[in-house]
């Protein structure tokens, strides 16, 4: 009876630790996925932000685009031939 007492409470302090060594395990691996998520949800952040400022700067050239043919086309507009340019100098700004 006292080496069935005794296989018992190896087994269950064996079966003990093991338990705790896989709590801590699990823990262990929780906090590296929590700490994979955080750095995902930074990365996603700023993508998405430089990605806001790639569609306004399109935004703009579309802008600039449509401005430049309705000009062009229904204004009669056009850009000044090289002897229509007048430049003028600034002392002190050349």
């Amino acid at each position: 009876m006292n080496v069935l007492r005794a296989s018992l409470f190896v087994s269950l302090s064996i079966l003990a630790v093991l338990g705790s060594l896989i709590a801590i395990w699990q823990t262990y691996e929780y906090k590296i996925a929590f700490s994979l998520v955080d750095d995902l949800k930074i990365n996603n952040n700023e993508l998405s932000f430089q990605s806001n400022i790639l569609i306004e700067e399109v935004q703009y050239s579309r802008n600039q685009l449509t401005l430049r043919r309705v000009a062009q086309n229904n204004l009669g507009m056009r850009a000044p031939k090289l002897s229509e340019k007048v430049i003028i100098r600034v002392p002190g700004y050349e």
